[in-house]
């Protein structure tokens, strides 16, 4: 008599083959192991994940971090920023960064803080590795630096008996529109200057147009205007002209950290 399942001889008066029960029970075991060893590598797996998220969890804050949590003004993140400049450009503080250079605006707007305490944060958040943040505090510090020098300029005016310059917005936006093209073609900006001004001045012919290159700041444009003629020792914006309104752009250029200011007058 032979198994109809392996085909093997059985002996007499066997009612199962016990090659194929063999066989079925050596897949069972194995069947078994198999879920063994996988509840194993899952509870390892869990495991893990427990202890990784602990860690996470529990570990010490980084000092940049610490510091940051106790900082009590924009101005002293600011410190913080010029201290550790890469760790502060790690994304999980972008947001904590944005409203201290916001905060810092405001409160120059506000007439809360001076200029120089507020451009020395702006430069420290500015060095910070983190191109949005670095970009926004460029963009304040762009507005603070050409609203000081019409400061200055106005000032200067007044010292001297002449009527005050008044800030006009076309002519501002015109100004900033060739100080954004200086920054990317350099001295070929003038290539284009007049089509921008022309673009956004409907009177571009009596636009009256001043650069101030490779200034320190807005206090050093000043000087350059007081130098810019030998034979009286100041520039036509400090003395009596035919304009009356003003607009100023500027650039900065932060690897040699030098201030260039575009002035346009209309009358």
């Amino acid at each position: 008599m032979r198994c109809i399942n392996c085909g093997r001889e059985l002996p007499p008066d066997t009612i199962e083959c016990p090659y194929c029960l063999k066989k079925d029970k050596q897949k069972t075991e194995n069947k078994h192991e198999r879920r063994k060893i996988f509840f194993t590598l899952g509870i390892c797996a869990l495991v893990l994940a427990l202890i990784a998220a602990g860690l996470l969890l529990f570990m010490p804050r980084s000092t940049f971090q610490r510091e940051l949590d106790k900082a009590g003004s924009s101005y002293s993140i600011a410190v913080l920023c010029e201290a550790s400049p890469e760790e502060a450009g790690d994304e999980k503080y972008q947001l904590r960064l944005l409203d201290a250079v916001n905060d810092i605006e405001q409160r120059y707007n506000n007439q809360s803080c001076g200029y120089n305490q507020t451009v020395t944060a702006l430069r420290q958040l500015h060095g910070v590795q983190n191109p949005i943040v670095r970009d926004r505090a460029e963009e304040v510090w762009v507005n603070v630096e050409r609203m000081r020098l019409y400061q200055l300029i106005n000032h200067n005016r007044s010292e001297e008996g002449l009527p005050e310059l008044v800030w006009e917005a076309n002519t501002a936006a015109a100004a900033e529109s060739v100080a954004a093209e200086y920054s990317v073609s350099g001295l070929d900006y003038q290539d284009n200057m007049e089509r921008l001004i022309q673009s956004m001045i409907p009177d571009a012919q009596e636009v009256s147009f001043t650069s101030l290159l490779n200034t320190i700041n807005a206090q050093d444009a000043l000087t350059q205007c007081r130098n810019y003629n030998d034979e009286s020792g100041k520039h036509d914006l400090l003395e009596e002209i035919p304009y009356t309104q003003i607009g100023i752009g500027a650039s900065y250029n932060a690897e040699h950290g030098l201030w260039s200011f575009f002035i346009l007058l209309q009358p």
